[in-house]
């Protein structure tokens, strides 16, 4: 009888621990994968429960927005030997990976635009590790090469990944650009393996699953055009379901802490493709132009794939229109050019026209750039308050600053004391009969 318990015993304890994950280097992305990343609205689900043999059931995610994740060779990613040679000395870096997205930063009377950002890996058999990082900085009307060289690398996973295991690194990088921007990053994570199960998402049941809780405690001393900043000392935690069927997380979970409290911040999932409601905006540099200037477009549309931008400038020619997600531009002479950007996916599309004034034609004192003489704003530019001369009943207005980042909605915008965001450009959406006109306008 003991005999009998005994092999009960050893059969059930083997099925337990073949029923356990492990995560090796082999299931993590290589060269050439590409994955298409939702983003859902759902922030107020149990993401935290976790345990052995768990069910965790997400099936319900609403997915809002998509972003397309690809992993290439670093040295296809842009940069020639030169501009970075660190990316093309054998055994330095293996993998990179982007999302393509482009974002603005809004400092004191100049916007700082982010593009063609990429991670850089270096991926072996017993870890995956960022030694490095790259984007374009578009500033004052140039463009910018930033690489960041990790002095201490930053282990994403150590394999193999089984559960229970735990992990902590420390990283750091600085990056260093005379007058334009100075950041010194450190970063301490830990990982703690403390599930495994199976996961649904709208994508689908995954059975061979593991959990991991990372907890991310980051420092961060940063300069933009010589303003410094109070240093930033920011701690979040990510959960993270990885299946050995698939080469990237099944789904990620960001949190915050404020004051003690975790708050959910983002939920992104692997998906199938989906063609979401895209919103075209767009930033440019510099602001005020002249004739000659070379004008870089900064795109911050959501949702979209393809890209065409008129420039209203048929003195230019075949140049006069784009393709490109983020072109540029040579307006040969000044005036007001009403340049417009439609950007659409497989099933919609959107367009914005933003007027671009190249050379001095209107001075501080006129009362806007607006076109249309049915709406007048001033001052121009402004300190605390917008004024509207409006013959037009019921008109709505959106005050959006060069991050795409709404700052009013609403009808009373006069009302609005404005003293306290920061300086620079401006975009006032005003709509009324169906009809949009964007205004641009300057914060002193």
């Amino acid at each position: 009888m003991k005999k009998k318990y005994f092999t009960i015993f050893l059969f059930v304890a083997l099925i337990n621990s073949n029923a356990q994950v492990t995560y090796t280097s082999a299931n993590y992305a290589s060269v050439g994968d590409s994955f298409y990343i939702s983003s859902a609205t759902n922030l107020n689900l149990d993401f935290e429960s976790t345990g052995t043999s768990f069910n965790w059931n997400f099936e319900n995610l609403v997915a809002t927005s998509q972003v397309q994740l690809q992993y290439r060779n670093p040295t296809q990613t842009g940069y020639s030997p030169f501009l970075f040679p660190f990316i093309y000395f054998p055994g330095n870096t293996n993998l990179s990976s982007t999302n393509g997205i482009s974002t603005g930063l809004n400092i004191p009377g100049q916007p700082i635009e982010i593009s063609d950002a990429n991670d850089y890996y270096k991926k072996s058999s017993t870890d995956v590790r960022q030694v490095a990082s790259a984007f374009k900085l578009g500033y004052n009307g140039i463009t910018i090469p930033v690489q960041n060289q990790y002095s201490s690398p930053d282990i994403i996973y150590q394999f193999p990944i089984n559960y229970g295991n735990m992990h902590t690194s420390n990283s750091e990088y600085t990056t260093t650009i005379p007058t334009i921007l100075y950041r010194n990053r450190q970063l301490t994570r830990t990982n703690t393996v403390d599930g495994w199960g199976t996961v649904t998402t709208p994508f689908g049941t995954f059975s061979n699953t593991l959990r991991i809780t990372t907890n991310l405690v980051e420092n961060d001393t940063i300069s933009l055009a010589g303003n410094g900043l109070p240093r930033i000392i920011r701690t979040t935690r990510e959960f993270k379901w990885l299946d050995t069927s698939k080469k990237v997380p099944i789904l990620t979970v960001t949190q915050s802490n404020v004051n003690g409290n975790w708050f959910t911040t983002s939920v992104d999932y692997l998906d199938n493709f989906q063609a979401f409601q895209t919103t075209a905006f767009f930033i440019y540099a510099p602001l005020t132009p002249n004739a000659g200037d070379e004008v870089t477009f900064q795109n911050l549309s959501t949702n979209a794939i393809n890209y065409s931008w008129n420039f209203d400038d048929p003195s230019s020619g075949v140049l006069n229109t784009s393709t490109s997600q983020n072109p540029n531009h040579v307006f040969s002479a000044n005036g007001v050019y009403q340049v417009t950007l439609t950007a659409s996916n497989a099933s919609f599309s959107d367009t914005i026209t933003i007027p671009v004034v190249v050379g001095n034609i209107l001075g501080i004192s006129d009362v806007a750039l607006a076109l249309d003489t049915k709406i007048k704003v001033y001052p121009n530019p402004f300190s605390s308050k917008i004024i509207i001369d409006n013959s037009v009943p019921n008109s709505e207005y959106e005050l959006i600053d060069s991050s795409g980042k709404i700052i009013f909605k609403g009808k009373e915008i006069q009302k609005i004391d404005f003293s306290s965001i920061n300086k620079g450009l401006y975009h006032l959406n005003c709509k009324a009969n169906n009809e949009i006109q964007t205004i641009k306008l300057l914060k002193e």
